[in-house]
């Protein structure tokens, strides 16, 4: 599998989280060219050096992904570095919530929205046109098995994720036959140390490792992965 992916030029999007992390430590194993997008310049920093890759195959930038400005100036850093964009792995997002639909606040409600979603569309819609005149891309975003099994004092996050997960489809059905695909995974918990410390009491051996995660993205982003477009990947463990 790491021979078909030698010179891509992969994206991670949301590089510096702990999913973000674990994309990029897979995909530092092919000989794929990485470009890590994060907030934090001293936390793209230390993940560039932890992976280890020769200069010429690692680019680290900042972006905003919420910031339509910000996502572009991006994309064009990364096609002016590496010249292109192959692959958009999109790991961008986060969770807020805990109130019922009655008592959440608009700002709560739209920030989950902007989290997630805005960030999303606004990653795609930057790489789409490179991809297809190219006539080759994979988008992979990360949505949550909360949007397909909803539960209470959720509400702005489980509607955000179910976004994503329709945005990828919409994507899938723009870009059919042109060599382009666009997939969701749908994890459950992941097995991060700020889900162990929100939950002390769970049994984190059901949860999702992020690594697992990755290499289920991997696979998407492989020829063999080509046939598979508009496709919501359940990643749940045992929750």
């Amino acid at each position: 599998m790491a021979d078909e992916l030698d010179g891509k030029i992969v994206l991670i999007g949301g590089a510096t989280g702990a999913l973000g992390s674990a994309m990029a430590r897979e995909f530092a194993r092919t000989e794929a060219w990485l470009a890590l997008a994060g907030r934090s310049e001293q936390k793209l920093a230390r993940l560039v050096e932890e992976i280890g890759l020769p200069d010429e195959r690692v680019f680290g930038a900042t972006v905003d992904a919420a910031d339509p400005e910000s996502v572009e100036a991006l994309v064009e850093a990364v096609v002016a570095h590496f010249g292109g964009v192959d692959v958009l792995l999109n790991t961008v997002g986060g969770w807020g919530g805990g109130k019922p639909v009655g008592e959440t606040d608009v700002e709560q409600w739209e920030r989950m929205l902007t989290l997630n979603l805005r960030s999303a569309f606004l990653l795609s819609r930057a790489v789409l046109p490179g991809m297809l005149k190219n006539g080759w891309g994979r988008i992979v975003h990360v949505s949550s098995k909360t949007a397909v099994a909803p539960r209470a004092r959720q509400a702005g996050y489980a509607v955000a994720k179910m976004g994503v997960i329709t945005l990828t489809e919409v994507i899938a059905a723009e870009v059919k036959g042109s060599g382009v695909t666009a997939n969701v995974v749908l994890p459950s918990i992941i097995d991060t140390p700020a889900n162990r410390k929100a939950m002390p009491e769970a049994d984190p051996r059901k949860w999702v490792e992020p690594a697992h995660i990755a290499a289920t993205m991997r696979f998407l982003c492989s020829e063999a992965g080509g046939s598979i477009n508009g496709a919501r990947v359940p990643v749940y463990g045992a929750v």
